[in-house]
């Protein structure tokens, strides 16, 4: 219970010793010793206060490099909450799509409607997918002009269906520079058996 009072006796003691020396030295030893004194003081501030410095610059890196992070961060979510609505849209069109729903018919539909001679339609199975189908439809048209080409090729991209141009080759006519040859491929997709 006495511990914490004879600590302070102690200590009071030790106060009395220093004193006891600092009354013995001369004016020059004492100026040394206060001038060490103020010196040693000055010195522990000077260093306390640069590492205050050093732990608020740090700090304050930290901050900013944070802020830059959670900036890069609402980026990535906003590119992430966008991809995820455009792969929503096209898995509900992919569903939205009659399972009797046929590429070249539809193709064929098209190209009579801009008076287009299709020369060669060709089904073939696209690759494999485990979330759909696709399946490509090869397109080979020798005489097409450049505005029923693109009005064709329009209407394709903007169907109701999920059709894409997934390749397109076009070379002049040279028996008529008016004409192109074109050959293209035009993929469907459909939900796969097990989704």
């Amino acid at each position: 219970m006495n511990l914490p009072f004879d600590r302070w006796r102690e200590l009071l003691g030790q106060l009395e010793v220093v004193k006891t020396y600092y009354a013995r030295l001369t004016e020059r030893e004492r100026l040394i010793v206060l001038g060490s004194v103020a010196a040693g003081i000055l010195f522990i501030m000077i260093v306390i206060y640069s590492a205050l410095l050093a732990a608020t610059a740090s700090m304050d890196s930290r901050i900013e490099k944070n802020r830059k992070n959670m900036k890069r961060l609402q980026e990535l979510q906003s590119v992430y909450i966008q991809s995820e609505r455009q792969i929503r849209e096209l898995d509900q069109m992919i569903r939205r799509t009659d399972p009797s729903f046929q590429a070249a018919t539809h193709l064929e539909q098209l190209a009579r409607r801009y008076g287009i001679t299709i020369d060669s339609l060709k089904d073939r199975p696209g690759p494999p997918n485990d979330l759909y189908r696709e399946t490509q439809v090869s397109v080979s048209v020798r005489q097409i002009t450049l505005r029923a080409l693109m009005s064709y090729l329009f209407d394709i991209e903007t169907s109701r269906q999920l059709l894409r141009v997934s390749s397109l080759q076009v070379r002049p006519n040279f028996t008529d520079p008016t004409l192109l040859q074109v050959t293209f491929v035009v993929s469907t997709f459909q939900p796969s058996q097990g989704t």
